[in-house]
C-alpha cells in the first residue's frame, strides 16, 4: 500500500484474458512477442513490443495492451497520459480480422482511466460502465466497482453493496485473484463496519495454497495484515519481515518496486506494537505510485 495504494502483484485479469484470446502461432510478430512476455510475467519487458506493433503496425490489440499495461501499476508505474494515448489509439485503428472481442475490453480500458485520473468529474461515468450488464459475471469488473463502493468514488459510498458485490468477484473468479483483494480490504478499511477478520483468513488461506501467489511479496503482505487484524502479531510481524524480504529480492529485476517498501516497513512497526494497521479515513485505494508518498512512521502519542 502506498498512500493508500495497493500494489497490483495480483495480475491484471484482463489482460491475462486478452492473451488467451490471442491466435496461437503469433510469436513472430512484434504484438505475439509482447503477448509471450505477458504471460510470462514480464509486463515491462512487453510493453515496448505493444508500442512497436500499435504505433507501426496499426494494432488494435496491441494498442489496447499498452492502456491496460500503462494502468496497471505492476512493474510499470501508472501513467495515465500514456494510457489515455493508446485507448485513443485503439478507438482510431481498425479491427483486425479477430478483434472483435476488444469492443468488450476496451470500455474497461476506459473505466479505468475515468476512476485512476485526477478529475473527480470523471468517476461516475468510469462507475457507470462497471455497472453494465456486459460486466456482471466478470470478476475484476466486479472487484473495480466494489471497491468504489467501499470507498464512494463515482457512487454513494455502500459498505452492503460493496461486500455483496466483492463476494460475486470471488465467486466469478477461476483464479485467487479477487480472493485476495476481497481479504485485503476486509482486514484494513477504514471503517470497523467493513472489517470482517474471520472472512478475509478463509479468503487470504485460499490465496496461499496458489504455489505461485503465496510467494508475492503483496500476498504475504496482505497475509501480515489479515493475521494482525485477528490479533496474531507475532505472526504478522514474521510475515511482514518476510513480505519485505521477497519485496527487495523483486526489486533486483524490477527496482520501481521499492516504491511500496516504506509502507510494507510503516506496517512492520506497527503489527511489533501490537495493532493492525487500517487505512486512514482519508485514504483511497485508487492512487497510483507515480503519484504516491513514502510512509513516515509516526510514534502514536
Amino acid at each position: 500500500m502506498v498512500d493508500g495504494v495497493r500494489v497490483v502483484s495480483v495480475r491484471c485479469r484482463g489482460i491475462v484474458l486478452l492473451c488467451l484470446l490471442q491466435l496461437a502461432g503469433c510469436s513472430i510478430t512484434q504484438s505475439g512477442k509482447g503477448f509471450d512476455l505477458v504471460d510470462d510475467n514480464k509486463y515491462e519487458e512487453a510493453l515496448p513490443y505493444f508500442e512497436t506493433a500499435a504505433n507501426e503496425d496499426g494494432s488494435k490489440a496491441s494498442a489496447v495492451m499498452a492502456s491496460f499495461l500503462y494502468l496497471s501499476d505492476y512493474q510499470i508505474p501508472r501513467d495515465i497520459e500514456k494510457a489515455k494515448e493508446y485507448y485513443q489509439l485503439s478507438q482510431s485503428l481498425e479491427h483486425g480480422r479477430w478483434d472483435q472481442y476488444l469492443d468488450y475490453f476496451m470500455p474497461l480500458a476506459n473505466a479505468k482511466i475515468l476512476l485512476y485520473d485526477d478529475d473527480p468529474g470523471n468517476d461516475e461515468e468510469g462507475t457507470d460502465i462497471l455497472r453494465g450488464d456486459r460486466y456482471s459475471e466478470y470478476s475484476p469488473a466486479l472487484g473495480l466497482l466494489a471497491k468504489s463502493y467501499a470507498f464512494g468514488k463515482g457512487v454513494d459510498k455502500n459498505i452492503g453493496i460493496s461486500k455483496a458485490l466483492f463476494e460475486r468477484s470471488v465467486d466469478y473468479d477461476s483464479e485467487v485473484y479477487s480472493a485476495h483483494h476481497y481479504s485485503w480490504f476486509l482486514a484494513v478499511h477504514p471503517d470497523a463496519e467493513f472489517r470482517d477478520g474471520a472472512r478475509a483468513l478463509e479468503l487470504i488461506q485460499e490465496v496461499m495454497e496458489d504455489d505461485e501467489e503465496s510467494k508475492q511479496a503483496t500476498t504475504l503482505d496482505t497475509l501480515a495484515a489479515v493475521l494482525a487484524e485477528n490479533g496474531q502479531f507475532d505472526e504478522a510481524v514474521e510475515t511482514q519481515k518476510n513480505a519485505i524480504d521477497r519485496l527487495i529480492e523483486d526489486s533486483k529485476d524490477y527496482p520501481k518496486f521499492l516504491v511500496w517498501k516504506s509502507w510494507l516497513e510503516c506496517r512492520l512497526k506497527t503489527y511489533e506494537k501490537g495493532l493492525p494497521w487500517h487505512y486512514e479515513s482519508n485514504q483511497t485505494p485508487f492512487v497510483g505510485s507515480a503519484g504516491s508518498q513514502p510512509c513516515v512512521w509516526k510514534e502514536s502519542p
